[in-house]
């Protein structure tokens, strides 16, 4: 008895079948459950004859238990990033705002940011959207650009003579 093959049939139910399948979801990492039912899984279906030696279960046990504390650390030190980022964007708002009012120096700069020259205004703005920036008299600098607060002496030397020392 010869048996036929219908390629448009088997193509029809193939199909039919493929319309059903769901699509699979990449998984590769390992969770502490996953584990626990892998271990479960292991100590049912070893073979009695030859069981699993207590050693290499203790061995899985704290292979399992350093790969806790390893995913416990790398979360702490995310949180701690998370921590650091937030608390540098505090420091420099207040930073930024409390420059308000104040006579700062900031450097000028040219389109490769190479420093060109400076100027000295009051900080009429902050900008805190982005990138803080500050205004002085109106025209918008970053805040790498302020070199100083008040009047700082363009010599380091020239404070040092003016002071005069008193002896008795």
């Amino acid at each position: 008895m010869a048996v036929e093959f219908n390629s448009n049939a088997a193509q029809a139910l193939y199909n039919e079948a493929l319309g059903t399948q769901t699509t699979a979801q990449s998984n590769n990492t390992m969770t502490v459950d996953d584990f626990w039912q892998l271990f479960a899984a292991e100590l049912q279906y070893q073979d009695m004859s030859n069981p699993m030696d207590n050693a290499d279960m203790m061995n899985q046990m704290t292979q399992m238990s350093s790969m806790n504390v390893m995913s416990s650390m790398a979360d702490a030190i995310s949180n701690f990033s998370t921590v650091i980022n937030n608390l540098s964007t505090v420091t420099l708002t207040s930073y930024s705002t409390g420059l308000l009012g104040k006579e700062v120096t900031v450097a000028l700069t040219n389109d490769e940011g190479k420093v060109i020259g400076k100027k000295k205004g009051i900080v009429t703005g902050v900008d805190l959207t982005g990138g803080t920036s500050v205004y002085v008299d109106g025209t918008k600098y970053e805040m790498s650009q302020v070199m100083s607060m008040g009047e700082v002496p363009d010599d380091a030397g020239t404070g040092a003579a003016d002071q005069t020392t008193a002896t008795t």
